[in-house]
């Protein structure tokens, strides 16, 4: 069993996050953040879809192919169809289509452990969606320089690549990431015409990755091709070099 000093860690920031979405700030970013996810959702498909974390119930919501949608959060004040606990998720191993992690990974103390429990129940082919805060954005930079406190400035603030490097060794593939700013579209005309620029100064991310196949490569073994040679004692075939004795009819 996980410790539960992991889980309650969890579920206060949780708690301290979800307070955070009530204020201005937080209502603009998730806001950018809910129309990423609602770009990723139409790529989807199978049966079943699992959403953790900040605004769970409310991302269940969106218009997906997928039919069954699950809501789970660690803290009841969320209003998630049932609780979890994001390092051991009661799901069952390669059953889900769908699983979207909103800042799961930014409010655990063990962000890999989370993410190991994410990509074992996503099933070959299913995709996995992440959102996180761009630590080399202005939010970074604030939080380096210690100018914010409380949430979500503690939180963990993984850089997209070391994520995908991540997902990676857990056999994902196909990635496609979205930047996630803390503004209303009418604020970010720029962006239509500079997107290599503002870009990497996003607040925030919306990455998606798909599960790949896992390929068994057979290793020739070439110790079995070779001829076991008798030992010990037991007998092979030997092969005569001297002249073959001829029956004539003189013999006798």
């Amino acid at each position: 069993m996980f410790e539960n000093s992991s889980l309650q860690s969890y579920s206060l920031e949780e708690q301290q996050f979800s307070a955070w979405l009530t204020t201005p700030l937080g209502r603009a970013y998730m806001a950018q953040e809910q129309i990423g996810l609602a770009q990723l959702m139409p790529r989807a498909f199978g049966h079943y879809s699992v959403y953790l974390g900040l605004n769970a119930q409310l991302s269940a919501t969106l218009e997906s192919p997928i039919k069954y949608a699950m809501a789970l959060t660690a803290n009841p004040s969320l209003g998630g169809h049932t609780l979890m606990d994001p390092h051991q998720l009661p799901v069952a191993t390669e059953s889900i289509d769908l699983v979207v992690m909103q800042h799961v990974l930014d409010m655990s103390n063990n962000p890999h452990q989370v993410l190991r429990e994410a990509a074992r129940i996503v099933q070959t082919g299913g995709r996995l969606v992440i959102t996180g805060f761009n630590p080399y954005g202005p939010w970074g930079l604030w939080r380096w320089l210690r100018l914010r406190r409380g949430a979500p400035w503690r939180a963990q603030f993984l850089a997209r690549s070391r994520l995908k490097d991540w997902l990676a060794l857990l056999n994902f593939g196909d990635f496609d990431i979205k930047p996630v700013y803390d503004c209303s579209p009418s604020k970010m005309r720029i962006q239509t015409w500079l997107p290599w620029l503002i870009q990497p100064l996003s607040a925030g991310y919306v990455l998606c990755a798909v599960k790949q196949e896992t390929r068994v490569h057979l290793l020739k073994t070439h110790w079995a091709r070779r001829s076991v040679k008798a030992k010990f004692g037991l007998a092979g075939a030997t092969q005569q070099n001297g002249h073959t004795h001829q029956k004539t009819t003189g013999d006798k």
